[in-house]
């Protein structure tokens, strides 16, 4: 029996990571709204300022975590955020005031920077190239996946109140994450392997065409001096901006229009399964069809969700929007890894992920916090859902214009 690559054990462990990680964090966020609000009497514009401290400390912490995921390996990283993720949750169950919730979120934003997704993304990236496209689509669909938590959170606070939750998530990141995160190796190299698990007879077969890993990428200062890379971060900025503005706000938007708490984290739960089809999907035929179509697709298919959702009253109608928003930002998740990989490489794949990721918390800050303004302001959702899916459809010419730039080792070391 052909022993497994040891690069599917790091996919598989980053995968639980991520699953349990953004499960908890992000996508259940929504399911604590509504409760937090009920017992402090805060606005709707006040409890979504901290999806915004979220996105400001992840813009400002990207960079760094990038830096050191190339620099020191991602175990470490990892390991450092599954114990502050953990200790912030149970501190979260402690909160007795506005600015303390504002604090312990900050603090519990820097542990799940640890922890997803530049170090697991960048680990995998590592070890793959050939089938880089179907382990990235691997590890960005258990993201995905990791949406399944919000019925069971809203459950859980429902039966025992938030604050309880709120700990046995946190011991749960100490029991998950840690041992998940001590099985991973930043790259096959040190372990006296090759990327994809090559032979050494491979790896001399492409070195002689020009195309060893090891000679693979730009730097970060290459990769900001071509227009793909600022094409990419612009479209990933407003793809990113509606996602998490809808993921905050879809259960507080379908409880505005009547639906009971258990549909409306149901659909929420739905929506992010359902987004694995395009995590995984549109990166499995990103190997067919090229990556800047597919990536117009996404942008389609998310601005039509948003357009879908102005009509979603029922359950019924909501599941339309699930079937067109979920897919679409899923995909451009993955077709954004995948098309950075491709276009910049592996050799400063977390630098160069890291400032793509500061960049978008412009639009994954501002976005939140405009929705919760726009609803305090008109008592509905529809003008920020017909302002999301204006800008979508203005990135789709921006991505069919993509291209692969040109190498920069061709120009320092002509043939």
């Amino acid at each position: 029996m052909r022993k497994i690559f040891y690069g599917w054990w790091i996919v598989a462990a980053t995968s639980v990571i991520h699953l349990w990680s953004a499960g908890t964090f992000f996508y259940s966020f929504t399911a604590f709204f509504n409760p937090v609000i009920k017992e402090f009497d805060w606005s709707y514009t006040a409890t979504s300022i901290a999806a915004a401290l979220r996105s400001i400390e992840g813009g400002l912490a990207s960079p760094i975590v990038g830096f050191a995921a190339d620099r020191y390996g991602s175990r470490r990283l990892l390991i450092a955020g599954a114990i502050m993720s953990g200790a912030g949750f149970i501190l979260f169950s402690r909160i007795d005031s506005l600015w303390g919730f504002y604090f312990i979120f900050i603090f519990l934003s820097i542990g799940i920077s640890l922890l997803l997704p530049i170090p697991g993304w960048t680990a995998t990236a590592n070890w793959f190239v050939k089938k880089r496209s179907m382990a990235l689509g691997i590890l960005s669909a258990s993201i995905g996946l990791g949406g399944m938590l919000i019925y069971g959170v809203n459950l859980l606070i429902e039966t025992y109140g938030w604050r309880t939750a709120s700990v046995v998530i946190g011991v749960g990141f100490w029991v998950v994450t840690i041992p998940c995160a001590c099985l991973v190796r930043q790259r096959p190299e040190a372990m006296n392997l090759l990327p994809d698990g090559d032979s050494p007879s491979t790896s001399i077969q492409a070195a002689s065409r020009g195309s060893t890993p090891s000679a693979e990428g730009f730097t970060l200062s290459e990769a900001l001096k071509t227009r793909a890379f600022w094409t990419l971060t612009a479209i990933v900025t407003v793809s990113g901006g509606a996602m998490h503005s809808v993921t905050v706000h879809i259960m507080p938007y379908f409880l505005s229009v009547e639906m009971d708490r258990g549909t409306s984290s149901l659909i929420a739960s739905l929506l992010i399964v359902v987004s694995v089809l395009g995590r995984f999907g549109l990166g499995w035929l990103n190997n067919r069809i090229a990556g800047r179509k597919l990536l117009a697709f996404g942008l389609v298919l998310q601005a039509s969700g948003c357009l879908l959702l102005i009509w979603a009253d029922s359950f019924w109608k909501a599941m339309m929007f699930v079937a067109a928003f979920g897919p679409g930002f899923g995909g451009i998740i993955t077709l954004r890894l995948v098309l950075q990989a491709s276009y910049f490489g592996r050799k400063a794949f977390g630098s160069v992920q890291g400032l793509i990721m500061a960049v978008m918390v412009l639009g994954s800050m501002t976005g939140p916090v405009l929705t919760g303004m726009a609803y305090d302001s008109f008592r509905s959702y529809t003008p920020a859902w017909q302002v999301m899916a204006l800008l979508l459809f203005l990135m789709i010419p921006a991505s069919l214009t993509l291209r692969r730039p040109p190498n920069p080792a061709a120009e320092h070391f002509p043939a």
